[in-house]
């Protein structure tokens, strides 16, 4: 059994340790502040799974974490804030949007709470308010994000009808995490309480706590799965986009030969072709805003800079000007 945790606990160590890794070599690369609080929550995931498995392995490490917990839970508590703090921070960022009042004081009650569960009697009640606080932050949090997807994609159905795509995007992605988050979150309250009521043991003179969530762990797990996915995406395609002209067909390489060459021809940047390709594949504002990661102003306004360069009103104007468009190799 030590062994099978053993390999487990490594198991995870390596698995976050790949996301912070990726994450902070896309933060280099991009310089978006988005990747570096994707490395500092996995980061601080390492920690939490690090003190965990102390717990578990050295006895006398696990008597006084767990007395210390009950008395002034600062390892945790620092650990259960920095968490919810990230979880905003790359909420805010993945829907373009700025931190909002009610988070700041959603993350400061939850701070009030933590820091003042040791003031009450040691018993189960004590411990399971302790997580429940941060569960509760985590599933409000998810809930306010499946909120504003619901109105963006409301509101950008009224306005681009026409330019729908049935393809699944980075935004399908995020609702269905956000779900996932929630549906989890509710198994782990469920995995806590029984837990914390049935099986442990508060007396002032023999505390036993199980620190480990296996549901947590599970939705961690999922997480992590997630960001590699994303963060090695993010990372192949520049690599292969310099490269493609070495090693593509030549239908291929005419054609980044002609995106390269329209951009110069216009003067456009970097950023604008990599909308203006998205434009042409018919995508919605709202879908360029989720696959590039910018905000729904950004996205308007180098529409604009692109129609404005081109002389063009319409995205139909844009489509044939391009297709029109003849490279000499």
């Amino acid at each position: 059994m030590d062994i099978l945790l053993i390999i487990y606990n490594i198991g995870l160590f390596i698995l976050f340790t790949v996301v912070a890794t990726l994450g902070i070599i896309t933060y280099l690369q991009k310089k978006r502040p988005f990747f570096l609080t994707i490395t500092f929550l996995f980061v601080f995931l390492i920690i939490n799974n690090i003190l965990i498995y102390l717990t578990e392995q050295i006895p006398w490490f696990s008597d006084g974490f767990d007395q210390i917990f009950m008395t002034t839970p600062s390892p945790k508590t620092i650990l259960l804030v920095a968490h919810s703090v990230f979880l905003v921070l790359i909420l805010d960022a993945a829907l373009q949007a700025k931190i909002q009042t009610w988070q700041y004081l959603l993350v400061i009650a939850q701070t009030t709470v933590l820091l003042f569960v040791p003031m009450l009697p040691n018993n189960a009640f004590k411990v399971w308010i302790f997580y429940f606080t941060s569960e509760i932050v985590r599933i409000i949090l998810a809930t306010y994000g499946l909120y504003v997807l619901k109105n963006m994609n409301q509101e950008e159905y009224e306005k681009n009808a026409s330019h729908i795509d049935i393809q699944i995007s980075n935004s399908d992605l995020f609702r269905k995490l956000l779900i996932i988050t929630i549906i989890m979150t509710v198994v782990i309250i469920i995995e806590d309480t029984i837990v914390i009521f049935f099986h442990d043991s508060y007396a002032l003179d023999q505390v036993h706590m199980t620190n480990r969530s296996i549901s947590e762990d599970l939705l961690a797990i999922i997480y992590a799965s997630i960001a590699i996915g994303y963060l090695t995406k993010d990372l192949i395609q520049p690599v292969f986009a310099g490269n493609v002209l070495d090693d593509a067909c030549p239908a291929e390489s005419l054609s980044i030969a002609k995106q390269r060459k329209f951009a110069h021809t216009y003067s456009m940047t970097s950023r604008e072709i990599e909308v203006l390709m998205l434009l042409l594949e018919n995508k919605s504002n709202l879908e360029i805003s989720s696959e590039l990661f910018i905000s729904m102003g950004t996205v308007k306004s180098h529409i604009h800079n692109i129609f404005m360069k081109l002389d063009v009103t319409r995205r139909r104007e844009v489509q044939n000007l391009y297709s029109e468009y003849r490279v000499d190799l």
